[in-house]
């Protein structure tokens, strides 16, 4: 059972929820006076407790999960620089062998960059 706002109620087996105005006896009637609180069953309040439990251990589960794709994405992007300033080295290499066999005259056409 769920006590909203400026509600007074008589609850069977009610539980005390910590930092709240909610006095209870293990059995019989309890008096809740609330005040923007929510007060649950016994019931009730472990329902909800399995239930963020769970979503609790999907979170975590989701967590490891997005730790293991940035340590991924990190390798992935570190083999990339790697690849691309090989490349660039492999460019400039080709440039001066252009640069090269043009100034020698050793080719009849010019080598051009595409």
């Amino acid at each position: 059972m769920i006590v909203t706002r400026w509600f007074l109620l008589f609850v069977y087996y009610s539980t005390t929820l910590d930092n709240t105005d909610i006095s209870t006896l293990s059995k019989g009637k309890v008096f809740i006076s609330t005040n923007g609180i929510k007060a649950y069953s016994k019931e009730t309040l472990g329902d909800e407790i399995r239930r963020l439990t769970a979503v609790n251990v999907q979170l975590i589960a989701n967590k490891i999960k997005t730790e293991k794709i940035k340590v991924n994405l990190e390798t992935n992007r570190i083999r990339l620089f790697d690849k691309k300033n090989s490349l660039i080295v492999k460019r400039e290499e080709l440039q001066t062998k252009i640069a090269t066999l043009n100034t020698a005259g050793l080719s009849n056409v010019l080598v051009r960059r595409h």
